[in-house]
């Protein structure tokens, strides 16, 4: 992953508890305390610092994950990035369907840029099936965060289900969105 996400584990570790706990998670998944946004880090430094903060802080790898997806839309994303965010769509549905390309404007700044892929389909005007593919194993609960983060960011709520999926070659989670 990139130092980006890095830098946003360590800006939601900040932002919710403080300085010393930051210093406590980054030295016992032993990895530095700054990281370089367009550099390229091996995937086990943000899973060392989820465990980490699993063991620091004493809360579920899920509810870590899910917060940290919900920090990462009103925090970073709608700060940092918020032009491409307006380009991606004007609701939540729109924003959804919109994700892979949203990722392939995103590859064209990262080198080696592996991002997830996201087939949505249209079950009604309230309910979204998205399929969620990723080389990366255990992030569900950061995309459910982030879609929760999404909803708010268009003022609508939402409530996740999950559809066991086990036909596709890649890994593939399978998820009902509706939208209250």
């Amino acid at each position: 992953m990139y130092g980006m996400v890095n830098k946003a584990v360590k800006g939601f570790v900040l932002k919710n508890f403080d300085e010393a706990t930051w210093t406590r998670i980054h030295t016992k998944a032993n990895v530095d305390s700054d990281f370089v946004a367009m550099e390229s880090y091996d995937d086990d430094v943000t899973y060392n610092l989820v465990g980490a903060a699993n063991s620091e802080l004493g809360l579920e790898v899920y509810d870590i994950l899910f917060g940290f997806g919900l920090y990462w839309v009103s925090d970073i994303a709608t700060v940092s990035y918020s032009e491409v965010m307006d380009k991606s769509g004007v609701n939540f549905t729109d924003f959804v369907k919109n994700l892979d390309h949203l990722h392939e404007r995103i590859r064209t700044t990262f080198p080696n840029y592996r991002p997830p892929s996201f087939r949505v389909l249209s079950k009604s005007n309230k309910v979204l099936q998205v399929d969620y593919y990723s080389h990366r194993e255990g992030l569900l609960p950061f995309v459910e965060g982030l879609f929760s983060g999404l909803a708010k960011h268009f003022n609508e709520t939402i409530s996740i289900s999950h559809i066991p999926d086990d036909t596709h070659p890649m890994p593939c989670k399978r998820m009902l969105v509706e939208i209250k």
